[in-house]
């Protein structure tokens, strides 16, 4: 409705992960370029975690389509599945067929499969978004596909992807075996006031808006105070305040604005978690040695 209005051509703050919007931070371009060398590297696992609204979703796309054609991939959005379930989700993806439900017969077509696959010089990539909500049992299991390698490269690269609460999940004494062989793990948090301008404004070149759309500077404040700096957030607010800038007859964001699109979201200042605060300690977070980004 405000897209004419304003002359843009699309809407500048969807929360849908489209890549074409993907504003990269400093620790977004770490992530991508340390996810990208263990995939390479065929280091085996690898863990990306942050919270709700961190861009995860989107940074995962991205990545997936810049890999090369010789790396194979699965994505597993819905992890909530039984063991069999799970090999099966795997194997389907990767093409393989088969309607057998034994976990062990499986884990032999899947091998046969990355055998094939590293004859070729080709690699292997099982990505599980949402992966906080995959079971004890499936995480051991993910693990023991991590046997399946020659004596040089692990033949099955896994990336998972998930809240906080996989990390927790991840530093129980049960899955033990599984963190150890763990090579990469980032970590995504919310951006600075800084970066929210930033990407405000890069969002909004991207749909058209260059000029067209002015932001109070007292806005971004107000902005990085009510959102903590999650970028999810972030579009929710401004797309609300550019419905309530169109019905004000106002090219320009202000913090009236703002407010009015806070209470029409219903929308309050978001505090950060306390895992965040826990982390700057030198004794908190299980991962500390491995994360690349903080």
């Amino acid at each position: 409705m405000y897209l004419a209005y304003f002359g843009l051509d699309e809407p500048p703050f969807r929360i849908t992960p489209d890549t074409k919007f993907l504003f990269f931070t400093h620790q977004y371009e770490a992530a991508v370029d340390s996810l990208r060398y263990a995939i390479q590297k065929q280091m085996g696992f690898a863990v990306m975690t942050g919270e709700v609204g961190t861009g995860k979703t989107t940074l995962t796309r991205y990545l997936l389509s810049t890999l090369g054609d010789e790396i194979e991939t699965a994505l597993l959005i819905n992890p909530l599945l039984s063991v069999p379930e799970l090999l099966q989700t795997i194997n389907r993806d990767f093409g393989i067929p088969g309607r057998v439900l034994s976990p062990q017969r499986l884990i032999q077509s899947l091998n046969k499969y990355l055998l094939d696959l590293h004859a070729k010089g080709r690699t292997a990539l099982v990505v599980i978004d949402e992966a906080q909500n995959l079971s004890v049992e499936a995480l051991e299991m993910i693990r023991m596909l991590s046997n399946l390698e020659t004596e040089q490269h692990k033949l099955l690269q896994i990336v998972l992807v998930g809240q906080p609460e996989l990390e927790r999940k991840l530093a129980s004494h049960a899955l033990r075996q599984f963190r150890q062989r763990i090579a990469v793990h980032v970590v995504l948090k919310p951006l600075s006031l800084l970066e929210i301008v930033r990407y405000i404004h890069h969002r909004l070149v991207l749909a058209g808006g260059k000029e067209k759309v002015y932001f109070d500077p007292k806005s971004y404040r107000l902005i990085y105070r009510l959102t903590s700096g999650y970028p999810r957030l972030i579009n929710l607010l401004c797309d609300r305040t550019l419905m309530a800038a169109y019905a004000a007859d106002s090219k320009i964001v202000t913090p009236q604005l703002l407010r009015r699109a806070r209470a029409d979201l219903r929308m309050e200042a978001v505090v950060p978690p306390v895992w965040q605060f826990w982390r700057r300690f030198p004794w908190g977070g299980a991962f500390k040695e491995r994360s690349v980004c903080r």
